[in-house]
């Protein structure tokens, strides 16, 4: 007889799907394990195992067993953070729910996430203190990228190696940008300031970190380019975010 192994991790609850009257498919992204895809028995109404701590936007303390060749059955869940100031204003809702799907689409594979885990977890809670969702997000999603090895190549055009142009474009074929005159045409049109802010980004510098803040005008241009190449990356189209609500 196969005996269960027993596990436990700081999570998110990303996904919550109703199994029956009762139970419900739950997928969390964990720091000690990524993606964890468990059952919650009688997750609707036993209060006194879960106690009401299953939410989207709170930092969780979750248990779970495993058997191989099975699902995974949730044994517990703890409130460790909640982020309620996410619920009082619909596009932090919105921008909180890309950061979960993100962090779950790029790294599905098993095993510990603890820098993809700190992103999310820093962006939720920057989000829920109040600065603006979008400028949160693309801050989570240049760190998403840069972690998973999907960070693009800023320094300058990929063809040319020009670095001082006044614009450039984002070609998600070629990992980078090009400047005008360099081919392939086509890509997102992106100024310097764009393109070095999205590079501050990615790198993630802690020192740096809480001082940048990015202009309206950069904020606008960087709005369409990085959702759309983390797109790119995954192969498919983000349910959380509507283009328009980037």
């Amino acid at each position: 007889m196969i005996r269960p192994s027993f596990h436990s991790s700081p999570a998110f609850l990303a996904r919550a799907i109703d199994l029956g009257e009762a139970d419900r498919r739950l997928t969390f992204f964990t720091r000690d394990a990524g993606v964890v895809v468990t059952v919650g028995k009688s997750a609707w109404r036993s209060r006194k195992r879960f106690g009401g701590a299953l939410q989207r936007y709170v930092l969780l303390d979750i248990a779970w067993t495993q058997r191989t060749g099975r699902m995974s059955v949730l044994s517990s869940a703890a409130v460790n953070r909640s982020f309620w100031g996410i619920v009082e204003d619909w596009a932090r809702v919105r921008h909180a729910d890309h950061l979960l799907e993100i962090a779950s689409e790029l790294f599905p594979q098993a095993g510990p996430k603890p820098r993809a885990f700190e992103v999310l977890l820093r962006g939720i809670g920057s989000i829920a203190d109040g600065e603006p969702p979008a400028e949160a997000a693309r801050r989570a999603e240049a760190e998403f990228l840069a972690i998973g090895g999907w960070g693009p190549d800023l320094s300058g055009c990929r063809k040319c190696g020009e670095k001082e142009g006044r614009s450039y474009r984002f070609v998600a074929s070629e990992g980078g940008v090009l400047c005008e005159t360099c081919p392939p045409g086509g890509g997102y049109p992106l100024s310097l300031g764009a393109v070095r802010t999205w590079s501050a980004l990615q790198k993630g510098k802690s020192a740096a970190r809480g001082r940048l803040r990015i202009p309206v005008v950069i904020a606008e241009e960087l709005r369409t380019v990085i959702p759309g190449y983390v797109e790119y990356c995954l192969g498919k189209q983000l349910r959380s975010l509507a283009r328009s609500d980037r």
